[in-house]
C-alpha cells in the first residue's frame, strides 16, 4: 500500500522525462525570457498539431492522466502555474501525444541548458 501512495503523489513532472529540467531551467529566468520562450515554443506546438490533423486520423482521447493534469492546473499552487507564459506552454504541450510532448520538452531542455551555461 505504501508504494501506491507514493504513485499517487508523485508530481505530474516527475514521470515525463525532461519536464522537470526545463522547469528547473526556467524559475531562474526572467518572465521576459518565459515570454520569448513561449513564443517560440506554442509556434512549435501549434505546427504539430495542424501536421497532425492533416493525418485524418480519428481524434484521440486526451486520456484520464492529462485531464487530470489540466484540471489540476486549476489550482494554481506552483509558480509555473501562476507564470502566464509558461502555463501556457504546458497546457498546449499536454494535449500533444506524448512522442510529441517529449520532442518538445527535449529540445526545450537542450537549447535552454545550452544557454544558460555560457
Amino acid at each position: 500500500m505504501e508504494n501506491n501512495k507514493q504513485i499517487l503523489y508523485k508530481r505530474w513532472y516527475d514521470t515525463k522525462p525532461y519536464a522537470n529540467g526545463v522547469l528547473e531551467i526556467l524559475k531562474n529566468l526572467s518572465l521576459q525570457s518565459h515570454y520569448d520562450i513561449a513564443r517560440e515554443v506554442l509556434k512549435i506546438i501549434e505546427a504539430i498539431k495542424i501536421n497532425s490533423r492533416e493525418l485524418d486520423e480519428p481524434p484521440l482521447s486526451l486520456g484520464a492522466e492529462r485531464v487530470f493534469g489540466l484540471f489540476s492546473q486549476n489550482y494554481k499552487r506552483r509558480w509555473y502555474d501562476k507564470n502566464l507564459p509558461i502555463n501556457r506552454i504546458f497546457k498546449s504541450a499536454s494535449s500533444l501525444q506524448d512522442e510529441d510532448f517529449q520532442n518538445i520538452m527535449q529540445g526545450m531542455f537542450t537549447s535552454l541548458k545550452d544557454e544558460n551555461e555560457q
